[in-house]
């Protein structure tokens, strides 16, 4: 594999690959920033990449890291800029490691972080490819010692939980609470809490409903962190903690995350339109009120507006295969 294209935002880099099949991929490297009150809101409005950089995270505080788990994705989710691209698989482990190592080398300046969050869904339903991300999960600790960093690794699985790969649930957690003590990221995406909703937005009904989802997460064990139902918030899409509450959703298994649908190609093709973001921030907030009021902890969170053109899944690999 090797690096075919770098794409540089105020908060990191987008990495454009080409596999040995000269397929392209996506991975990212990026710091966070302070989401406290007026620094949160002069971040997330600003065209200012240099408002930006005064706010970023120290790397060995905290680095966020991205990797694709397939060549394009086996779904085709209707806000998502993957979704158009030409599905040709899954990623080997090899693969998946070998953007891990990319990023590394790329950025020796980083030689220590007490928190690496890496998501394994930059392109790709992980589910879909189970044992080759798990895999790569457990090798993380392996990895950063071959490339001599002392790196404390928060990995993160996102998905949807397809019907096809029934034990993804099971399988995530095992490895959340055995491998890592707990200190896992397990993050289902849910959108809605209307079924024949998220079937839309996610263009498929082979998916586990909300129900079978808090009920299979709420058989185990949970330790250390929560599990993440994550709604990209939308108009006119259903979010209702009550009805959440009702099919088993309590703050000891679970949190909520609410963030804003950032501006893709595909969501302004099928007109999805975001509940709130950068002119109307407090409608999100006023959400995650109701949340709050039954005891739900909620995570909210909005990328800088100058960002959100390049940032988002599919983008970079789109613009490459026009040119």
């Amino acid at each position: 594999m090797k690096i075919k294209e770098v794409n540089y935002l105020p908060s990191g880099r987008i990495f454009l690959a080409e596999t040995n099949d000269s397929y392209l991929i996506e991975f990212t490297e990026m710091r966070d920033v302070s989401i406290d009150g007026k620094v949160h809101k002069e971040v997330r409005e600003t065209f200012d990449p240099k408002i930006v950089w005064k706010h970023l995270v120290p790397y060995k505080d905290k680095w966020l890291l991205t990797v694709s788990t397939q060549k394009g994705c086996a779904f085709n989710c209707s806000f998502c800029d993957v979704a158009p691209l030409e599905f040709k698989g899954n990623l080997l482990q090899e693969e998946i490691e070998d953007q891990i190592k990319l990023i590394l080398v790329s950025t020796p300046y980083v030689t220590k972080t007490s928190k690496a969050k890496i998501g394994f869904a930059r392109m790709g339903e992980p589910a879909m490819n189970l044992d080759n991300v798990l895999n790569a999960m457990k090798n993380l600790p392996l990895i950063s010692k071959e490339l001599n960093r002392e790196i404390s690794w928060l990995p993160c699985f996102n998905t949807i939980v397809p019907k096809a790969s029934p034990n993804t649930i099971e399988k995530v957690i095992d490895l959340k609470e055995n491998i890592y003590n707990g200190h896992l990221h397990f993050q289902i995406s849910c959108n809605s809490t209307n079924e024949e909703t998220r079937h839309k937005l996610f263009n498929t009904d082979k998916i586990f409903s909300l129900e079978e989802i808090i009920h299979q997460v709420n058989k185990f064990k949970i330790s250390n962190r929560t599990i993440t139902l994550n709604f990209i918030v939308m108009e006119d899409v259903e979010v209702s903690v009550e009805k959440l509450k009702k099919l088993g959703l309590s703050k000891e298994k679970f949190s909520v995350k609410l963030i804003p649908l950032n501006s893709t190609n595909n969501a302004n093709r099928n007109n999805l339109k975001t509940y709130a973001n950068y002119s109307n921030y407090e409608r999100l907030l006023t959400l995650k009120d109701t949340f709050e009021k039954e005891g739900i902890p909620v995570i909210v969170d909005a990328i800088a507006q100058c960002e959100e053109g390049g940032l988002c899944c599919g983008q970079l690999a789109q613009c490459s295969m026009d040119k």
